[in-house]
């Protein structure tokens, strides 16, 4: 029996298995078996995705991250804030400011709080995407914005756009819906030939929301890091919200800022620990 060192953490309660190659060479393993493996809630560790740390030629560290469905994500915005604080806990390195090599390009975390009850990262998450074709969706309209979208016998308003990976977003007026069976259906819906990450929203008022989240390849999750970035670039582009916005979750909050200038959108939130193990496959 062969064994692999893990440490679990969550980000508002989107928890992740984090495996560490930065010093140490990993065995050669099929990562997306073993998060299919590792995921599991009953019987393995559980967790919402694996998250692969690794040396980089391109950053100071290289990210992979497995949903527990073992399909490989481009991004996770809470699985990242984790991997940052770990990786300075660990003393990888001294900087506060940390790049990072992605499947959705070179991305940043910065401490900006590091009190033990408080640790805040804020990550620079790139800008949105509403190009159909860069999402992508599969559709004749250069974008998809407040657009009926008809799921069997059913339709509805959604606005898709990619923060490095394709999200659909719908505002609606009560969060107490049927959203997970609606989740899987917009995940798995043929405009999105790569599958879409869907986001449920309710505005409170311009500066706050509160949403939930059904991400490809997970399904149902407590928070979501990116879905917070398309809902609120959503919400900004339909004329909903303010640049900077309280994202609400179960077990907490998210700031996302859009700075125009720069079109870039920014998100601070907390990285928790849970525990450390063994692992035998």
């Amino acid at each position: 029996m062969k064994e692999i060192q893990f440490t679990k953490m969550h980000g508002l309660g989107n928890d992740f298995i984090l495996v560490d190659g930065v010093v140490k060479k990993l065995p050669r393993l099929r990562w997306s078996n073993l998060a299919v493996r590792i995921c599991r809630r009953l019987t393995d560790v559980g967790g919402d995705g694996l998250i692969v740390i690794l040396p980089s030629r391109k950053a100071d560290f290289r990210m992979r991250i497995f949903n527990s469905d073992g399909s490989e994500a481009e991004m996770c915005g809470n699985g990242f804030r984790c991997m940052i604080r770990y990786l300075r806990d660990k003393r990888y390195t001294s900087m506060s400011s940390i790049p990072v090599q992605t499947l959705a390009g070179r991305i940043t975390g910065e401490i900006v709080k590091s009190v033990e009850s408080d640790y805040q990262v804020k990550v620079a998450m790139g800008s949105p995407e509403f190009r159909a074709e860069k999402i992508p969706v599969k559709t004749s309209k250069p974008e998809l914005i407040e657009s009926r979208l008809r799921v069997g016998s059913d339709s509805y308003i959604v606005t898709a756009v990619s923060m490095g990976n394709p999200h659909v977003v719908l505002f609606v007026d009560s969060l107490k819906m049927d959203w997970k069976t609606l989740g899987a259906k917009l995940e798995n819906h043929q405009l999105f030939p790569e599958r879409a990450n869907v986001e449920f929203v309710r505005v409170l008022n311009r500066r706050k929301i509160e949403m939930i989240s059904w991400e490809r390849g997970a399904g149902p999750t407590m928070a979501s890091g990116t879905g917070a970035c398309a809902a609120v670039a959503a919400g900004i582009k339909t004329g909903r919200l303010n640049y900077k916005v309280g994202v609400n979750f179960e077990l907490g909050s998210l700031i996302v800022e859009y700075d125009k200038t720069e079109n870039m959108i920014y998100k601070t939130g907390p990285a928790e620990y849970c525990f450390s193990g063994t692992y035998y496959y």
